[in-house]
């Protein structure tokens, strides 16, 4: 056992209490065979500096176990971390583009309504010119009558003014506003 270093298979993976386990029993046999040392005359310092050695390189190894471990745990704790914080961000794209479609629907709502409006607006309008402009023909008409009522009234004689006798035009004229 002098200065053999430990592989993966003397550690095993199930966890921090059975290499604690493993590591006393390497120990007590390694003390056993540091006891039977010490029983022969023949005992050496180099043994004890190989046990002493073996200890400290077993201390480092379980420190830097210790530290890999609650490395792993903050990778991992890191992990899930950064997971949650991309299925936020997954959920908030998705509400993000939830809200830009109910805002481009409301837009084309509102465009669609303006657009609406101002059919209706042409529409009055349009109706509005076709009454006027029949209104106005209409009275174009009528003027055109009253001004040849006039005309005619003006171009007839004392003879025709003292007699009664109106314009085939006033006769007409008369007649239609009775109606």
């Amino acid at each position: 056992m002098k200065n053999k270093p430990l592989s993966k298979k003397d550690i095993p993976e199930s966890g921090k209490q059975e290499i604690h386990t493993t590591n006393n029993i390497e120990r007590g046999s390694e003390a056993e065979d540091l006891d039977k040392s010490a029983n022969t005359p023949n005992s050496s310092s180099s043994k004890e500096d190989s046990v002493g050695d073996l200890k400290s390189r077993i201390k480092s190894m379980e420190l830097e176990l210790v530290k890999k471990e609650s490395e792993i745990n903050f990778l991992k704790d890191k992990l899930t971390n950064n997971q949650e914080i991309l299925l936020d961000l997954i959920e908030d794209k998705k509400s993000l583009k939830k809200q830009v479609q109910d805002y481009e629907m409301k837009e084309m709502d509102k465009t669609l309504n303006n657009f609406r409006d101002l059919q209706r607006k042409h529409h009055k309008v349009e109706h509005r010119l076709f009454i006027t402009k029949n209104q106005l023909d209409e009275a174009r008409e009528l003027l055109d009558v009253r001004e040849k009522v006039i005309i005619d009234l003006e171009k007839r004689g004392l003879r025709d003014y003292l007699m009664a006798n109106y314009p085939e035009s006033y006769v007409q004229y008369q007649k239609n506003l009775d109606k």
